[in-house]
This record gives C-alpha cells, structure tokens and sequence, in this order.
C-alpha cells in the first residue's frame, strides 16, 4: 500500500514527462487508476468512482485533484 503523499508526487513526476502515463495500485486502501496526459486526468477512478479533470489546469489544481478522493 502506498501513502496518498507518495501517490501524488509519483503522478506528478510522471506528468513531467510530456507523454501519456498511467497508474494502477492501492493507495491507502483504495483502489486507484488513472490515465494521464500532463495535467489532464482523462481517467481517474478510485473504488469505482469517477474522479477525472478538466484538461490544462494549473499545477497547483493538479495535486489538489490527486487529493480530493483521500479527503
């Protein structure tokens, strides 16, 4: 299981890298996916649920979006 902070800074390390990106995995006992291009979470689920966002909104919009499902 990885922690919510840990989760966040994987994303957001991988949406530096210009190409699509993924993840799948357990974060503190949710099950996430995700499929990213930059900023823009095109799928976002956690536990089933639909969490994703609008395309390029600012960085600072990105992480708080990463966080919303483990408040």
């Amino acid at each position: 299981m990885t922690s919510k902070q840990d989760f966040i800074n994987r994303v957001n390390k991988l949406r530096k890298s210009g190409e699509w990106y993924t993840y799948e995995g357990d974060i503190e006992g949710k099950d996430v996916r995700l499929m990213g291009y930059g900023t823009w979470l095109k799928i976002f689920k956690v536990d089933d649920v639909d969490y994703s966002n609008c395309m390029e909104c600012k960085v600072s919009e990105f992480k708080k979006d990463l966080e919303t499902p483990f408040k």
